[in-house]
């Protein structure tokens, strides 16, 4: 089996930490440097925490391996001869920033899989896709570029989530639904079938959506209601 060198690009928010740790399970992978794109190092103020074991990027490492501080990161990931990358950014237009970057470049964008995912044979994933631990795909459903699903989030049949699209832990989606480009469900959210969320909102932890939510927009509650638009009111 060849092991394809790959970049991870971001640290933030323990995703990043998280996908490497059992990314070589997934494939034939091995994470040689993570890359902060931009030219400064990350500015990093420690708190202290609950759990024992947590990690900060310092001004040139992170978990050990190289931490890659350039805002032109593909021409100096190229040149360090790695062509695989996997854009782990949490924020959505950061994240389509990054994937349009990386292909500009010719850079190749992988695809992490947790060994437990449940992923039926008739489902397409675009490029850039990570699916966390016990993540459920169902017949037929699609996930597009970039977006991530987290642990044990359930995406059934005929389901569509959209470029950039976050979906966190817990979450259930019933069937034909759609979650538009770079929205964000949070934990717990249950949405019945035949719903659309619209691109950029944002559904509320342990929300239950019954109805088409626009584009733009944040919901919350049991049934969800709009609590904020566009305008912010």
């Amino acid at each position: 089996m060849v092991v394809k060198n790959v970049a991870l690009i971001g640290w933030h928010e323990g995703l990043a930490g998280q996908v490497h740790s059992w990314l070589a399970e997934s494939g034939p992978y091995r994470v040689t440097c993570f890359v902060h794109p931009e030219d400064s190092p990350p500015r990093v103020t420690s708190v202290a925490r609950d759990a024992s074991q947590f990690d900060y990027p310092t001004e040139n490492s992170f978990k050990g391996l190289p931490l890659v501080c350039r805002a032109d990161w593909p021409e100096v990931l190229r040149h360090d001869g790695i062509h695989h990358v996997l854009v782990t950014l949490d924020d959505a237009l950061e994240r389509l920033a990054a994937l349009k970057q990386a292909q500009a470049a010719g850079l190749t964008l992988i695809n992490a899989i947790h060994p437990s995912v449940r992923l039926m044979a008739d489902a397409l994933l675009g490029e850039n896709v990570i699916l966390h631990a016990g993540v459920h795909v169902g017949y037929r459903a699609e996930i597009r570029n970039g977006a991530f699903l987290n642990t044990n989030a359930q995406v059934d049949h005929h389901d569509v989530i959209e470029t950039c699209a976050t979906i966190d832990p817990g979450v259930v989606l019933a069937g034909n639904v759609t979650v538009g480009a770079g929205a964000r469900v949070h934990t717990g959210a249950v949405v019945k079938n035949r719903i659309r969320i619209g691109a950029g909102s944002i559904i509320g932890a342990g929300a239950v959506v019954i109805r088409d939510i626009p584009a733009g927009v944040t919901a919350v509650g049991v049934p969800a209601e709009i609590i904020k638009t566009k305008a912010g009111n």
